[in-house]
């Protein structure tokens, strides 16, 4: 669980952080965040026309499969034009925003000294990632853990996950080799493996509202002056399957995991055009 929420808080930086370094370095922007992602429901990959003959309208004339199969067995978006019970207003939104922030430590509030502003060079650990989720309207499929009923709103949790690659000066050579080097004081430039992440949320009545930092994730997370450039793959919502709840006790969320195999991917990054 730990190493899931310290990935995540890692994975949230995205951008330079500024700092001087005796070593080599990397490529890297001048900045990157926040970074925003947009949800929309999640269907299943169509591998081959289905009813036979279902194509899409050119000029994108490939197979296509109707009706269209939504992943999640338990979440979904109503629709007024949707069979009912799921016919009620379409005012499903979602947005999650990683943005990297000079906070006061333990706290989401933001520091208001003139270095107010990343990399942060107050003393003590400001630098960390701000995570704010914002979901709106999200519907039931079924009666289930935290829906009462198809097509009415749901209260149960949610958990996002991805995969990350960290390129930083935050690695070491183990055992240290002899003589001086980066391992010295464990700031050797490399890229880690590929590695997942997940973090939690709870809804209330269809709104999955959250707001937490990295460092309020797992203390000491987010480290100032390591220059994280973090390549984030698809991020995607599961739902909590038929219980509606996760693994991780009081402290989930927002250190979450899924504690069944029940689950699937009810929303993922993506773009409505109406």
């Amino acid at each position: 669980m730990k190493r899931f929420s310290l990935i995540f808080a890692v994975a949230a930086l995205g951008l330079l952080v500024a700092a001087s370094s005796a070593f080599a370095s990397h490529a890297r922007p001048k900045g990157a965040s926040p970074l925003n992602f947009r949800l929309v429901p999640a269907f299943a990959q169509c591998g081959g026309s289905s009813p036979a003959g279902m194509t899409h309208g050119a000029p994108l004339a490939v197979p296509s499969c109707s009706p269209p199969d939504e992943l999640s067995n338990y979440l979904t978006l109503n629709a007024p034009d949707r069979p009912a019970p799921y016919n009620t207003a379409a005012n499903g939104t979602g947005l999650i925003t990683l943005a990297v922030k000079c906070l006061n430590p333990g706290t989401t509030t933001q520091v208001t000294s003139v270095n107010s502003q990343p990399p942060c060079n107050d003393a003590g650990d400001q630098e960390d990632v701000l995570v704010t989720t914002t979901a709106t309207d999200v519907r039931c499929v079924t009666i289930s853990g935290g829906c009462a009923a198809a097509g009415g709103t749901y209260s149960g949790k949610v958990l996002g996950t991805s995969q990350i690659r960290i390129t930083d000066h935050y690695n070491a050579i183990t055992p240290n080799p002899t003589g001086a080097d980066c391992s010295d004081t464990t700031s050797c430039v490399a890229t880690a493996i590929d590695l997942p992440f997940s973090i939690g949320a709870q809804c209330a009545a269809g709104s999955c509202n959250y707001v937490t930092s990295a460092d309020l994730t797992v203390p000491g997370a987010v480290l100032e002056q390591k220059r994280a450039v973090v390549g984030l793959g698809a991020l995607e919502i599961q739902d909590a399957g038929i219980d509606g709840d996760l693994a991780g006790g009081p402290a989930c969320p927002p250190t979450c995991a899924q504690n069944g195999t029940d689950h699937n991917t009810a929303f993922t990054q993506g773009l409505f055009i109406p």
